[in-house]
């Protein structure tokens, strides 16, 4: 068997704490895996590590983030699920914090004639350590090859306004949007869980727009996000 670790670059750089859990990872002696690095907000590269390289060369396809902490047995429990979309426990990486699982409420028109989903954030339930929900982000999702037999090409797709200025859909929501319409749902396993690194730098130079962006966002109309308010 054999699986392809598709590694998402956040940022500009790879967080140190991402670094430095590589070698930690356990892998179970039945598979096969190699990792393949791509940069994070260009759809054109997911979609091509999912058609192009994953869809005919592999069984699994995991993506993973460099702005997230992993803990040491999340290849060999991610590769322990057989089902189609599997996820495992995260929450944003900025406020509210929320966890970044949600479900399909319907859909919305805006901005004149474009249609995109309406969605809640889910809770996870108390009594059970597995569950489904409709949609989740790419950072800690595991994909089955029989996936993509499935789905329409393009599988990954940023969703813009007319003008093309504004992203108003990401990539991996319109990803999960199409399996919700193929009938398919996203396994989440909470007994895994993945931590977000949110961080910022202050120095003597960025003071004030530190404490402009703390302002804004306990006043709460404001977010601060890697120095851009």
């Amino acid at each position: 068997m054999k699986a392809l670790i598709a590694v998402s670059i956040s940022r500009e750089w790879v967080e140190s704490e991402f670094l430095q859990q590589m070698g930690t990872w356990s892998v179970p002696s039945k598979w096969q895996v190699r990792f393949g690095w791509f940069k994070q907000f260009t759809a054109q590269e997911r979609h091509n590590i999912a058609a192009n390289e994953a869809r005919y060369n592999y069984d699994k396809l995991l993506f993973m983030d460099t702005d997230q902490v992993y803990p040491p047995d999340y290849i060999e429990r991610m590769l322990e699920h057989e089902e189609p979309v599997v996820t495992a426990l995260n929450v944003s990486r900025y406020n509210p914090f929320e966890f970044t699982i949600y479900d399909f409420t319907g859909e919305e028109t805006k901005y004149g004639n474009i249609t995109l989903p309406a969605f809640n954030s889910v809770t996870p339930p108390d009594d059970r350590k597995v569950f489904e929900c409709d949609m989740t982000g790419t950072g800690a999702m595991m994909l089955d090859q029989s996936v993509f037999e499935k789905l329409e090409s393009p599988f990954f797709k940023d969703i813009f306004d007319a003008d093309g200025c504004s992203r108003l859909m990401p990539d991996d929501f319109y990803f999960c949007y199409n399996l919700h319409k193929a009938g398919i749902k996203v396994t989440v396993d909470q007994s895994i869980i993945v931590k977000h690194i949110a961080k910022i730098t202050a120095s003597p130079y960025n003071t004030v727009d530190l404490k402009r962006a703390w302002e804004k966002v306990n006043s709460g109309y404001g977010y601060w996000k890697d120095g851009k308010r």
